[in-house]
């Protein structure tokens, strides 16, 4: 009776917290929709502005009151759409990617819904005004919510201070590893994950660090299934998710009611982290769920990746020709030999082709050596250095794009001899055109070789489109210059 009556306390608490979790999101929720909201109007504003300027409306003038409507119109239908598209929604992805891509749908049907109110509505206001605020706020609002998920104090403690579920993750293998890693990059969900469980000996006090952005981040595991109940007590534990491979149906039995006897909430994992591919989507047929998988690329989407890649790569060329006169002459300089480093690589569907940087290192090392972890590297040379730290090597690879062999964005291109012995899942980052640009590149994990670290392309590979390429190239003119 007792136990029953401190398992029914335990899980009035846990309901508790919560609510105070739902009640956390419900304030951060408004939050980010002020901001949209503000700069939605402001978009308005300035383009009205940047309109009479530029002298299109010498001959047509709107009233201060009308343009301050419409703005406000546009600034609170465009929250409610957006909130409809789920670009509010609790989960995160890597880089935020879910929520720029639906922003991205949610302000443009916004923008459709209302040039249709504005052609038959009684609103004055000028379709180029409305033309030039879309591309001004979708542009600003997408530079607004990447810097938004790098500021710790906002995308982070604005949840983390507010109200947050503290979780224990039951098996340190992959799927509890890629669990870690979701939950970590998702502080609005209102979980955190505090340690592992594992009954294998091997893992016990082993730490298991998040991956990307904060590596320096991690939990540890904390004990066995028999230290659940101390576990419980010293760290304020409600909910426990078991996320383990192979487990067979009498020891999920027991894991679960081990769990529920101490009073707390269990959540079950399915096994299907490495099943994904492309896309995948699960139905029901009955009470029975079925998951269905669809490896089939979109072929539009291919033909405007290329096309914007050949419109971004000769704005490039034409901006930055003057690099590509000037770093020649400081490499040729610095120390002998040519100024293009060329080497073979793999491209898409295994196809061999030669990548083209600017040297970095002198021409006596090995080509295909380990690649180096430190400026202080003694092969790089000088001019190398500087090369290294502002990534302009990697600038020649315009030409490779250009010619077809590679894209702004996607996965690195590796040397054959190590694609020689990838296995099956390694071989699905092959499927699209390697990138000059692309996740494994931003993370904090680009230090470690690129086949140790597949997730990050996987990732990409899984979740092609133009929203999460645009995620990409914004992180990478803002954050990616870094060096090794």
């Amino acid at each position: 009776m007792e136990h029953s009556f401190t398992a029914s306390k335990a899980v009035r608490a846990a309901m508790g917290e919560r609510a105070s979790v739902r009640i956390a999101h419900l304030v951060a929720l408004g939050l980010y929709q002020a901001i949209d909201f503000v700069f939605v109007v402001l978009s308005i504003m300035v383009c009205y502005k940047v309109y009479r300027i530029l002298g299109l409306g010498q001959t047509v003038f709107y009233q201060k009151f009308d343009i301050i409507r419409t703005s406000l119109l546009l600034g609170v239908g465009t929250v409610l759409i957006m909130q409809v598209f789920g670009a509010y929604s609790k989960q995160s992805s890597v880089m935020n990617v879910e929520e720029i891509r639906k922003t991205l749908r949610g302000i443009t049907a916004a923008y459709v819904l209302f040039m249709f109110v504005l052609v038959f509505g009684h609103f004055a206001l000028s379709r180029y005004v409305v033309a030039m605020s879309y591309v001004f706020s979708v542009g600003l609002l997408l530079i607004v919510k990447t810097c938004l998920y790098h500021m710790q104090p906002f995308h982070g403690s604005v949840f983390n201070g507010l109200a947050q579920q503290r979780v224990l993750i039951y098996g340190a293998g992959e799927l509890g590893q890629a669990l870690y890693r979701e939950m970590a990059n998702s502080p609005k969900l209102g979980i955190l994950p505090v340690g592992f469980i594992d009954d294998n000996p091997a893992k016990a006090d082993k730490v298991y660090y998040q991956s990307g952005f904060k590596t320096s981040k991690g939990i540890s595991v904390l004990g066995t299934l028999k230290d659940i109940e101390r576990l419980k007590e010293q760290l304020d534990i409600r909910e426990v998710y078991i996320a383990i491979s192979n487990v067979d149906r009498l020891k999920l039995t027991y894991i679960i009611e081990t769990v529920r006897e101490q009073g707390m909430k269990t959540f079950f994992v399915p096994n299907l982290y490495r099943f994904y591919r492309q896309n995948i989507q699960v139905s029901q047929i009955g009470q029975i769920p079925v998951v269905a998988e669809d490896e089939a690329y979109n072929q539009r989407y291919l033909y405007v990746k290329r096309c914007l890649d050949l419109c971004l790569s000769l704005i490039v060329l034409a901006v930055l020709s003057p690099l590509f006169l000037l770093i020649p002459l400081l490499i040729k300089a610095d120390s002998k030999g040519p100024v293009f480093f060329k080497q073979d690589r793999v491209g898409k569907d295994g196809k061999i082709f030669r990548i083209y940087k600017f040297r970095s290192m002198f021409v006596t090392v090995d080509p295909y050596a380990v690649n180096p972890l430190a400026h202080s590297d003694p092969r790089i040379t000088r001019t190398g250095r500087f090369l290294r730290k502002s990534s302009l090597d990697e600038l020649p690879q315009i030409i490779n794009v250009l010619e077809g062999h590679m894209s702004l964005v996607g996965p690195r291109p590796e040397m054959p001899f190590i694609v020689k012995d990838y296995n099956d899942t390694h071989r699905e980052r092959l499927k699209v055109p390697p990138g000059i640009t692309g996740l494994w590149q931003l993370s904090g994990d680009r230090k470690k070789a690129i086949h140790e670290n597949m997730d990050y392309d996987l990732y990409y590979v899984r979740n092609l489109s133009l929203s999460l390429d645009i995620a990409i190239l914004l992180e990478t003119l803002m954050f990616a210059f870094k060096g090794i």
